[in-house]
């Protein structure tokens, strides 16, 4: 049978938010009742808590961010890409800011500390979201595709007018060992001007070259390179990853996302969501056949 997972013992990430430019803590913690994703904004005088859940979530220009609609927590991609990608089901989580850190731009600082930490598996049966038909949209340039699986697989194209970028194409099937080997290290990037641009307007408080890849017209401006060729399409995999993840549950689909965003991510979830396009399913891997549950939203 498979299991929900949560991790093994609490795991704590310091770090400066790009945005703030301030300090901020985030505390990982087991979560043995109930099941999911729980943030908790501890920076507050007031317990703030908000569920991972679509409805929850909000896309944004380079980032995906959760709020109630009135606190929010912003960047949380990176961390939800480590949890969905090491099948972590259900955690809390204490962020003492407003934001979570970029610490390398990837997800690898999460996997490191919830790889050490483990995980325990709790007493319930792991459940996913499957299709009940193929979805697709397009928002100006940036186009996504759902199709009906029995495995996730998510594929990737961008292009940039960057020597160094140009078109590039990476294709995942989405398993703990497959997401360790293959993406979890890639790092997000920038362009030197648009980031000189954003910090004179006061948006980046923060942030310097051990958060990203930056670069100018012609080069990496990191000293150590990048770690892979196609770093750059490898980080969108890993962001679909984080992103597919805000539905709360595991999504089981064939995905296909080319120049696409945050906002788009999160815009088409919220639509299969919405329109009941997704049905909860108790996953038994023993048996090998899927035991249906009726279809409800999530209180």
């Amino acid at each position: 049978m498979e299991y929900m997972r949560t991790v093994g013992k609490e795991v704590v990430l310091e770090g400066v938010g790009v945005f703030s430019g301030k300090d901020v803590r985030v505390e990982i913690h087991p979560r043995y009742e109930g099941d999911g994703i729980i943030f908790e904004r501890a920076d507050l005088s007031s317990k703030v808590i908000i569920p991972l859940k679509v409805e929850n979530v909000i896309g944004l220009d380079g980032a995906t961010a959760i709020t109630d609609g009135e606190h929010t927590i912003l960047l949380i991609e990176h961390l939800l890409s480590a949890l969905h990608g090491l099948g972590i089901d259900s955690a809390y989580i204490k962020v003492y800011g407003e934001e979570i850190p970029l610490f390398d731009g990837s997800a690898l600082p999460y996997v490191k500390v919830l790889r050490h930490a483990g995980y325990t598996i709790l007493p319930r049966l792991k459940k996913k979201f499957y299709l009940r038909k193929d979805f697709e949209m397009q928002n100006g340039n940036g186009f996504i595709r759902f199709r009906r699986s029995l495995a996730t697989t998510i594929s990737a194209k961008i292009s940039f007018p960057h020597s160094l970028i140009g078109e590039q194409s990476f294709s995942l099937v989405l398993t703990p060992t497959n997401y360790l080997k293959e993406v979890c290290f890639a790092r997000t990037f920038g362009f030197k001007s648009l980031l000189e641009e954003r910090r004179k307007k006061g948006i980046l408080k923060g942030g310097d070259l051990t958060n990203a890849i930056v670069l100018d017209e012609k080069e990496v401006l990191n000293p150590e390179g990048l770690r892979t060729e196609d770093e750059f399409v490898r980080h969108k995999v890993l962001d679909l990853v984080g992103d597919l993840f805000v539905l709360g549950r595991p999504l089981v689909a064939e995905v296909y996302a080319e120049l696409s965003s945050h906002k788009l991510h999160v815009e088409a979830l919220r639509t299969l969501w919405t329109s009941g396009l997704v049905e909860e399913v108790e996953v038994s891997s023993l048996t090998f056949f899927l035991v249906k549950k009726r279809f409800a939203r999530r209180a």
